[in-house]
């Protein structure tokens, strides 16, 4: 019964991801028909950046499920985006494929990391990650290296799919729909695979994991591969298909703490949580900005706190209860 209810969980969550746009379309016929004026592109966009904020919450989320956790995470967002853009320009590759090799060189400052910080608890690896962050920024600023990263002035991107194409935000929708959806299903197959049943066991307990013939080294290193490239591929992504520009600012510590305050309110170490958290923390922060401004921040740190204390495990337990509740079913 358990595992039938998490199969149209699943199902569902790929379900509303597809039809989005669908939904969007009916919106602006609706409001068309009493003259109301529907921003379709602009929630094309809204929708499609928040799919991009998804896969980065994923990849953090992966990190987290092995009792590790980064502050600086925004590192590898920024070194997915910088080594997409340096590959087009520098050696003529598309977009499609850049968007996919482009993180590799994140998972592999991923790995050195990785190996280089092993054996640090959980908060001071953080802290770790958020100095890297810090260097990283540092370096793609230096003078020096102008002529590579366009320092302050940033890179341009080439766009995956251009403005002259026909529906082209539908597309573009659709890309990273397809891209967000196969990260989703792969934290699936990771969280219920021999690698999902290790990581877990590293974070419960890990000289317990160690002692029962769990290579800890192994899996912790390739938790964080994993990761970082999907940061990477979120970074890629977003350059190619939105902002068409990158910057040094992609490093800041603000980029670094969205991941962990989506999965936080969403529910941690869950398949859904930073999908969930995402799309309601970002919807809230951009329609609260607008209202309220800067004390839009004060309400989402409010919503943290009051998650974290009333419903540790976030807003997919309360969805959840809500739903079996509803539907008159126990676990």
């Amino acid at each position: 019964m358990i595992k039938k209810i998490f199969t149209k969980v699943q199902i569902t969550v790929i379900s509303i991801l597809l039809l989005i746009p669908v939904l969007i379309l009916l919106g602006e016929r609706i409001s068309a028909l009493y003259g109301i004026d529907f921003p379709d592109t602009y929630y094309m966009q809204l929708f499609s950046f928040i799919l991009i904020l998804t896969i980065y919450s994923i990849s953090w989320n992966i990190l987290a499920y092995s009792g590790q956790a980064s502050l600086g995470h925004a590192a590898f967002l920024g070194l997915g985006a910088y080594s997409s853009i340096l590959l087009v320009k520098n050696m003529g590759l598309p977009p499609l494929l850049t968007i996919f090799a482009g993180p590799l060189f994140a998972a592999l400052i991923g790995l050195g990391l990785g190996l280089m910080v092993l054996r640090l608890r959980v908060w001071f690896l953080a802290m770790v990650t958020f100095g890297f962050s810090i260097i990283v920024e540092a370096i793609f600023i230096d003078e020096r290296l102008k002529s590579l990263t366009g320092g302050w002035d940033g890179l341009f991107a080439k766009p995956l799919i251009t403005a002259g194409i026909p529906n082209y935000q539908f597309l573009i929708y659709y890309f990273t729909a397809a891209i967000a959806i196969t990260v989703y299903i792969i934290s699936l197959i990771i969280y219920n695979s021999k690698l999902g049943f290790a990581l877990k066991a590293i974070e419960e307990n890990e000289a317990l994991a160690r002692m029962s013939g769990i290579n800890t080294t192994y899996y912790k290193v390739l938790a964080s591969v994993i990761s970082t490239y999907l940061a990477g591929l979120a970074g890629a992504v977003d350059v190619h298909t939105r902002t068409l520009y990158v910057s040094p600012e992609i490093f800041h510590l603000q980029n670094s703490l969205w991941p962990l305050i989506f999965t936080l309110i969403g529910g941690l170490k869950t398949a859904e949580g930073p999908i969930l958290g995402t799309f309601v923390v970002w919807i809230a922060w951009t329609q609260l900005s607008g209202l309220i401004g800067y004390y839009a921040l004060l309400a989402i740190g409010i919503l943290l706190a009051v998650i974290i204390i009333f419903a540790p495990k976030g807003l997919i337990e309360i969805l959840s209860k809500t739903i079996f509740r509803i539907l008159g079913k126990q676990i």
